[in-house]
């Protein structure tokens, strides 16, 4: 989508109409040269980034190489919003929503406590979970964090693909997003 608003903006002619939207995400081509073009990129109305790019490297994107096609499919809002989605780890890609998927809880961090936006307090901890076919972290809220253990074979429903810091990882919506713990790790006598 982010591809299709840059190519929008880019090819609207008249000076007022040089912007396209993309979710939350304004793209306004600023001033416009022989061979670069000063582009505006805004969200809620704050400026985020301003950037020269040159008209060459835009035009390139209007005959994107295929070995990249598939960044853009995953943007689509048809693979991007369906619901029921059953994959495997290693296939996820930010903005997919409505995963779902069996997986091995492989590491538990320790919990540690946190505000909302809003000053509530909250409990949270960090779980990797494995599939076989990849890794992929899950942030556990509050009471669900003693339901898990390292070792658990659980079952998410309905997850969504993010990014915090940089990376991607799960996020279960708290009335929509569910964990189920299908088998829980028999501990050994010590």
């Amino acid at each position: 989508m982010l591809h299709d608003t840059l190519m929008t903006a880019k090819q609207r002619r008249k000076p007022q109409r040089r912007r396209a939207q993309c979710g939350d995400l304004q793209i306004e081509i600023r001033s416009s040269g022989a061979t670069s073009s000063m582009y505006m990129f805004s969200a809620k109305g704050k400026t985020l980034a301003q950037a020269n790019l040159q008209n060459d490297s835009v035009n390139k994107l209007k005959r994107l190489p295929a070995e990249f096609s598939s960044f853009l499919e995953e943007d689509k809002p048809t693979n991007s919003n369906r619901l029921g989605i059953t994959s495997e780890i290693r296939t996820l890609r930010y903005g997919l929503r409505g995963v779902s998927f069996k997986a091995r809880i492989v590491q538990k961090s320790s919990v540690r406590a946190v505000s909302s936006k809003d000053g509530t307090p909250l409990l949270v901890c960090d779980v990797t979970l494995s599939d076989g076919t990849g890794e992929i972290p899950l942030a556990v809220w509050n009471n669900q964090i003693g339901t898990v253990a390292k070792g658990d074979l659980i079952q998410i429903e309905n997850a969504r693909v993010r990014s915090f810091r940089g990376k991607i990882q799960l996020s279960l919506h708290r009335k929509t997003g569910v964990l189920t713990v299908l088998e829980h790790t028999r501990l050994l006598p010590s």
